[in-house]
């Protein structure tokens, strides 16, 4: 009465699991990069799982090569779309939110300019000295 093949049903739910995950991450996280991450990385890991417990069910090969095709066409685009709407989210201005309140990239641009800026304090000292 059971149709339970474990070879190509375990590969799905594997899959589903991913998918889900992905949906609660999407719900649950607070700023745009982490929901982008949730998506992109469990949804595609979630459709790789799908994917082969659908192409292990089809014993025809042109099936299987389409199955094939189109996952890795999303493995090559799914990363570059993520990094590029990152990205463009981070050059329009939007903070991440983190737990220590500075985005990393801003924390090291500050880093910088406080170098500077003693760079230049120790220069003007030493000028004053040789005055």
């Amino acid at each position: 009465m059971t149709d339970f093949d474990p070879w190509r049903d375990i590969p799905i739910l594997i899959g589903a699991f991913f998918v889900l995950t992905a949906a609660i991450g999407v719900v649950r996280f607070p700023d745009l990069y982490s929901r982008l991450h949730a998506s992109s990385k469990l949804v595609t890991l979630g459709s790789a799982g799908i994917f082969l417990g659908v192409a292990l069910s089809f014993q025809d090969s042109a099936a299987l090569t389409r199955l094939i095709a189109v996952l890795l066409f999303q493995f090559l685009t799914t990363p570059l779309t993520a990094y590029l709407i990152a990205q463009a989210a981070y050059l329009r201005g939007l903070p991440p939110v983190l737990s220590g309140g500075v985005d990393e990239w801003g924390a090291l641009g500050q880093a910088e300019e406080l170098a500077q800026a003693d760079h230049e304090a120790v220069r003007a000292m030493t000028l004053e000295g040789e005055a």
